[in-house]
Formats: C-alpha cells, sequence, structure tokens
C-alpha cells in the first residue's frame, strides 16, 4: 500500500508518496502550513508504476516490500 497527494505551493505541484500514514500527513501538514493546499489525496494497494529515467520507460515497485522480492 501506498499513499499519494498533490500539493500546490509556490505555483507548483508537489507530489508526496509514502508508505506511512504517520509520515505522509506529518508532511501534508507541513506543506499546508506552508501555504499549501491539497489538490488530491489517493490510497494504492499493490500497485506497480512506471518511471522515465534517463530516457527509458522501465517498470518500478512503487513500495519497499515490492522492491525487496523483487530482489530477491
Amino acid at each position: 500500500m501506498f499513499l499519494e497527494s498533490h500539493v500546490w505551493l509556490c505555483n507548483q505541484v508537489h507530489i508526496v508518496v509514502s508508505e506511512s500514514i504517520e509520515a505522509h500527513k506529518r508532511t501534508i501538514s507541513e506543506l499546508k502550513a506552508q501555504g499549501g493546499v491539497c489538490l488530491s489525496d489517493q490510497c494504492q494497494e499493490n500497485t506497480l508504476g512506471s518511471v522515465i529515467v534517463n530516457g527509458k520507460k522501465s517498470v518500478w515497485p512503487l513500495t519497499k516490500s515490492e522492491g525487496l522480492k523483487a530482489n530477491g
């Protein structure tokens, strides 16, 4: 499981991705205290995402546990 939020702050969208609910809430609170506005909150279960690194798209585990399983 991971949490994903989008926060608008200083004319930029900041994306916060966390596995820990407490850490996620703390980070969102800090961004809101600086004047940020939360645009969206999502919770995903066992989802693999993709990321572009150096121009190449690859599947990337979004949770530590999935990454550990993939690496043995």
